[in-house]
């Protein structure tokens, strides 16, 4: 990546700053305005999010790249191969019932070259028809080539019937001066491409969805989802163990927790029968039955958009006029006040109130209570 140097931070530290910037309004409003509100981050006031991804690098090896890296995977998987029973490179179906087990969908980033894309046009078709995303891996070049990024989406888009509106560079390349405005021009709604390759933390302190300004550091219309953890960083540059990757999961994740931002995990999808890939469905388990908004990129960034409706003070009253379905507002108030609803769902909390919208114009009185 240009731009920035290769560091990150252990914690999403522009998250903390954030929290403490609100808490410290929040205290200041309340005493001026007798109550303060803010957008809950996502749908139905879950306490996080999960962007599951796979770039798709291959979908088939000879046998003898197989047998030469046979350590990699079990010998009935080694066997079932011999036998050509099994695929070990092409796992888009094991990984698709995974997900679905669990209630769960993700996206899936296919290179232009490197495999026979009409070969797979089937199987584009049936993910997306299904509720996974489709999306482009950036080839070589393209994140800092316009022309070379029309051709890669053209030549997808030709090849599979479907327009991708989510990008993530191959080998997470990235400069800063270029990529963004190149996906932004490219038609593209989101990019998931800056994290870290060789060490783990939060590349720009962040974990939450964030629209990257232009080079006059105008507000771009596409949504950045930053990246948090690569399988290939924990096998391929850190050397952990199963058991060590998966504790590091488990610490990122809490990270996220915390700050109730957005877990985005990329596990490619040839890696999912390789060891240390293999963990994979323990890390669903993780986030399966949790307070969790798990989604694909391209669900997570319409949502983000769609929640950047203004919310608009009028006095004691504040309103949305296009709030989406299941957006949460939490108010919190002095004794004094009293809550009357419009196009949402008023409910008790701790410390104050949520208004869930219905979806549509969103109007909230703060009345004086007569009591």
């Amino acid at each position: 990546m240009r731009g920035l140097p290769e560091s990150a931070t252990l914690a999403p530290t522009l998250e903390d700053h954030i929290i403490r910037f609100l808490a410290a309004l929040e205290a200041e409003t309340l005493e001026r305005s007798d109550f303060f509100v803010r957008k809950a981050r996502w749908p139905q006031n879950a306490r996080y999010a999960a962007c599951i991804t796979h770039d798709v690098d291959n979908v088939r090896r000879p046998m003898a790249h197989i047998l030469r890296r046979a350590s990699r995977f079990s010998l009935s998987d080694i066997v079932l191969a011999l036998l050509g029973a099994r695929s070990l490179y092409n796992n888009i179906d094991l990984i698709t019932d995974l997900e679905a087990q669990q209630g769960f969908r993700s996206s899936f980033y296919f290179l232009s070259k490197n495999y026979d894309l009409r070969a797979l046009a089937d199987t584009a078709r049936r993910l997306v028809e299904s509720g996974w995303e489709v999306g482009l891996h950036g080839d070589f070049g393209t994140h800092d080539s316009a022309e070379l990024m029309r051709d890669a989406v053209a030549k997808l888009s030709s090849a599979f019937g479907i327009r991708p509106v989510g990008l993530r560079e191959h080998y997470l390349r990235f400069d800063y001066g270029k990529t963004w405005e190149i996906a932004q021009s490219s038609g593209f709604l989101y990019d998931s491409t800056v994290g870290n390759r060789d060490q783990l933390g939060f590349r720009l302190g962040l974990c939450t969805p964030f629209h990257p300004p232009d080079s006059e550091w105008r507000q771009m219309e596409m949504i950045e989802l930053p990246l948090v953890l690569m399988d290939t960083t924990l096998w391929g540059y850190l050397g952990r163990s199963e058991s060590e990757g998966e504790r590091d999961f488990l610490s990122l994740l809490g990270q996220v927790k915390k700050v109730s931002g957005l877990m985005t995990l990329l596990w490619h999808q040839e890696s999912v029968r390789m060891k240390g890939g293999r963990i994979y469905p323990r890390l669903l388990a993780s986030l399966a039955g949790q307070d969790c908004y798990a989604a694909t990129g391209e669900r997570i960034a319409r949502w983000w958009v769609k929640r950047g409706s203004p919310l608009v003070a009028d006095g004691s009253s504040v309103r949305m006029d296009s709030a989406p379905e299941g957006m949460v507002l939490t108010f919190k108030t002095t004794e004094k006040r009293t809550l009357v609803v419009e196009g949402g769902m008023l409910k008790a909390c701790e410390g104050g109130w949520t208004v869930t919208a219905l979806g549509g114009p969103l109007r909230v009185m703060v009345n004086q209570s007569e009591s």
